[in-house]
């Protein structure tokens, strides 16, 4: 759809408001991503010369909607090329934008303001046109302030671009559980200045209005405002949009002050960088607010949904730099609450995959995912010194534990239906999962941990290593192999579950990087991903990080570090896998896991140690 606005306004800029503090603009040279904006309700993700590709919001019956450029996936969610090419054409740089007409074209310079918010430049013929965009704290919506530096007069500014108004499209490289179809009757229109788009059926509606300074003068300066806003109505968006315009540039400049006071508040560790850039897409993108807590998404824009695996890292992430600023620990107070109040769980237990609102999205049963809510709830009550939510949620924690440890078979392992890369899983005794399981008994001070334990080290051992998975009792059945998922096979020395020196672990890891893995991929990149998404990835190069501090191996260290530098995107952020020969995006652009790991492991050299 298309809509144009004709209020006019005279406000000004602050310098702190409109000069970039980042030391220089974003790279183009380095692997492309289009770019990100959020503030914990609203996310979303814009091309570099500042136009808009999309912005969601949670959904209390969809999980999330988005008001996105991109058409409506249309193949099947069991074709793998379809979901790939799909997911592939969300990061395109041709990808069609709405925003302000002046704007649609290649960018001059791209900065993130406090390695957050988005200042975009674009030279025209009729000026230079600064872009600063921002989610205003608390609001269903967003604010984009267009500082305008005439070159020649021209008679104001107009906005267009294609549009549609949608459930988030969810599209999963192993879908689990089929959504019914979502309805889909956009309908829009104009509310005075303000374009409105609504989706009764949908129960959703999204707005937008332009505040543009009328005929500018040759050499002369002005601003103008664009806001989005999001609401379940039109009259709630409509209402949203309109009072994001009125705050004015005064909203962008209070936001660029609060994460100021952020970052100035937060124990930081040397990698300054890199560490507030997962931040902030922990706390504006990965975070979603819903009427009781906070969802956190693996992605706000290709896979909105929430895996508790992913989930804990961002928010242990979080912890580890502060644990008592407000920003910090209301999202990550905000997940615990969604774990244990809000998501809908299958036979007592949290499935794979679960939509913002909490509906189950992929039913399938996998043992990681029951352990990481209580080890997050283990690990807040620790890092905070704070037992309060701990002990709220003792008994569901207990009532969990139980209900795992009662599908112990006579040689005391548990079987999981999938690896935690979501595979299928043909032997279903999961060793990672094994060594996350002692971990929680272990931080629970359950009787059964010892037990656990041994049985653990005594049926996966193979070979001289640890099995990847077995099928049965002392090694039957053993799949020798290691993915870039499998996270707790490397924490195993940090958690005490055994010694950096235990010659099956060492042994275990050599193999892991070894052209005998069939996850191991050679290359002037060479390293660790999964046969899920065949190519190494940064999980993969950060479990290597882990292995060099718990073997003393600097040198290791260094070069995963190199090749995180390299492989990083341009905005700060790692994909989940890179091509091995050229270090280019392979799969998934957006993906708060990584990021969040590597912001962990600069927070928390102990290696996620007590």
């Amino acid at each position: 759809m298309d809509g144009r606005g004709v209020r006019h306004i005279t406000a000004e800029l602050t310098p702190a408001a409109r000069e970039p503090t980042s030391p220089s603009p974003l790279d183009p040279r380095r692997p492309y991503k289009p770019l990100d904006v959020g503030n914990g309700i609203v996310a979303g993700t814009l091309a570099p010369n500042g136009r808009w590709l999309s912005l969601g919001i949670a959904h209390p019956r969809h999980g999330r909607i988005v008001l996105t450029t991109a058409p409506p996936f249309r193949g099947s969610p069991r074709d793998q090329p379809a979901v790939r090419a799909y997911r592939a054409a969300l990061a395109d740089p041709a990808r069609p934008t709405f925003g302000i007409d002046l704007l649609d074209g290649e960018a001059n310079a791209a900065y993130r303001i406090e390695d957050s918010f988005l200042l975009c430049v674009v030279e025209r013929p009729q000026g230079r046109f600064e872009t600063t965009t921002v989610a205003p704290a608390g609001r269903s919506g967003a604010l984009q302030v267009v500082r305008i530096k005439a070159r020649k007069g021209f008679a104001g500014l107009a906005w267009g671009g294609a549009m549609r108004l949608a459930r988030a499209e969810y599209t999963q490289l192993t879908a689990g559980g089929p959504l019914p179809p979502a309805p889909a009757a956009n309908r829009s229109g104009m509310a005075d200045d303000v374009f409105w788009i609504e989706d009764v059926g949908l129960g959703a509606a999204a707005a937008v209005s332009l505040s543009e300074p009328g005929t500018i003068a040759p050499e002369g300066e002005a601003v103008a405002l664009l806001a989005i806003g999001l609401g379940a109505t039109r009259e709630r968006a409509v209402e949203e949009a309109e009072a994001l315009v009125r705050g004015g540039p005064k909203l962008a400049e209070r936001e660029l002050a609060q994460r100021r006071r952020l970052w100035t508040g937060l124990r930081l560790p040397p990698a300054v960088g890199a560490v507030r850039r997962a931040l902030a897409y922990g706390i504006d993108c990965a975070a979603c607010a819903v009427p009781v807590g906070t969802a956190m998404l693996a992605d706000h824009e290709i896979l909105p949904l929430v895996w508790t695996r992913d989930a804990y890292y961002v928010c242990r992430a979080l912890l580890a730099v502060d644990r008592r600023a407000p920003t910090v620990s209301s999202v990550v107070e905000g997940f615990i609450r969604w774990l244990f109040d809000v998501a809908q769980r299958v036979d007592g237990l949290w499935p794979r995959a679960a939509l913002a609102s909490g509906q189950a999205k992929d039913p399938a049963f996998q043992l990681d995912q029951q352990l990481y809510p209580l080890l997050l709830l283990a690990d807040h009550a620790r890092i905070t010194g704070d037992a309060a939510l701990r002990n709220r949620y003792a008994g569901r924690c207990a009532e969990v534990i139980a209900a795992l440890l009662a599908k112990r078979t006579a040689f005391g392992l548990i079987a999981t239906a999938e690896t935690p890369a979501d595979d299928p899983l043909a032997q279903p005794y999961h060793f990672s999962s094994h060594v996350l399981l002692w971990r929680v008994l272990d931080v629970f001070a359950h009787p059964g941990a010892n037990d656990l334990r041994e049985a653990t080290l005594l049926h996966f051992a193979s070979e001289g290593r640890f099995a990847y998975a077995i099928a049965g009792p002392r090694g039957h059945g053993a799949r020798h192999y290691h993915d870039a998922n499998d996270l707790p096979t490397v924490f195993a020395p940090g958690w005490r579950f055994c010694a950096a020196d235990d010659p099956r672990w060492r042994a275990t890891i050599a193999f892991a990087w070894s052209e005998a893995n069939a996850a191991y991929f050679a290359g002037a990149l060479a390293g660790l991903g999964s046969v899920h998404t065949p190519h190494p990835w940064p999980l993969g190069d950060l479990q290597e990080i882990v292995i060099a501090r718990a073997s003393h191996d600097a040198a290791r260290e260094r070069q995963a570090r190199e090749r995180l530098a390299r492989v990083e995107t341009w905005d700060g952020l790692l994909p989940e896998a890179y091509d091995e020969r050229t270090g280019a995006v392979a799969s998934r652009h957006w993906f708060a896991w990584p990021v969040a790991l590597r912001a962990l492991l600069e927070g928390d050299p102990s290696l996620i140690a007590p």
